[in-house]
């Protein structure tokens, strides 16, 4: 975990996060804008975009976990008389670490600023929170796999945040439009969090149509909000499978005097 807290990234991407969590506090706390009506409503307001939040943090500070070992840097680190696994359960669980530690104080701003503002905590705050670090578990896990897959840690950086962050929301737009669930992918199971938020948990299946104008086709978008078993099964399922295939991967890649 130390490599990671004095990491240059850390140390930009750290107080970015900071700064982020507070900009909801401070903007309502100024009056620069109306506060919501309820607890449920802030607590959902600062904490929607955990999921893009943490794809991006973990894929920032864990996206070359593992592929660092297959440059120059694997010449030192594989030649070492300690095992494979050990050093990736090391370089997971110190990527998890950090990364949970970040979005905990994410979390927790947004939890303890509703508490000063309505003197209140949400009544699912418990299961926020540990829904919020299953799902930095299961991000790490997915991008510590990408990370087995590439040589290059900038590569294997650049590719695990595009596929969360761009192309998963991309396919969940799709499938909305056609009416299909997205159970398989780990935005979507995300979606919890913020769902846990809300003063009722929304409806499986929610559906709205709108048409263009006259003589435009009506267009149906469905929305599914996973749930919380559901979403939990998920995640998990993300956590372990990924760890797996990453496991495969990284014992049997080769070091290479090219690589």
């Amino acid at each position: 975990m130390s490599f990671y807290l004095h990491t240059r990234r850390f140390k930009v991407i750290f107080p970015l996060y900071v700064a982020l969590g507070l900009i909801f506090p401070v903007l309502y706390g100024a009056n620069v804008l109306q506060k919501p009506a309820d607890i449920n409503s802030y607590t959902t307001d600062a904490l929607g975009e955990l999921v893009f939040a943490t794809v991006l943090l973990v894929g920032l500070l864990a996206g070359d976990a593992i592929s660092q070992d297959f440059g120059r840097q694997g010449f030192f680190t594989l030649t070492q008389p300690v095992r494979r696994s050990e050093i990736m359960l090391a370089r997971t669980l110190a990527a998890f670490t950090i990364s949970a530690f970040a979005m905990v104080v994410w979390v927790g701003i947004g939890l303890v600023s509703g508490y000063m503002f309505y003197t209140a905590v949400v009544a699912n705050a418990a299961l926020i929170l540990a829904q919020s670090l299953l799902l930095v578990g299961a991000v790490v896990s997915f991008v510590v796999l990408f990370s087995s897959l590439f040589r290059s840690p900038t590569v294997s950086v650049v590719i695990s945040v595009l596929v969360v962050w761009f192309i998963m929301p991309i396919i969940t737009g799709v499938l909305e439009l056609v009416a299909v669930e997205p159970w398989f992918l780990i935005t979507y199971a995300g979606g919890v969090v913020v769902n846990l938020a809300m003063s009722s948990y929304p409806a499986h299946v929610v559906a709205t149509s709108a048409s263009g104008g006259a003589g435009a086709p009506t267009i149906t978008v469905t929305v599914y909000n996973p749930y919380v078993w559901e979403a939990t099964t998920i995640m998990v399922a993300y956590l372990v499978v990924s760890l797996v295939l990453a496991w495969l991967v990284y014992s049997r890649k080769e070091l290479t005097e090219a690589s």
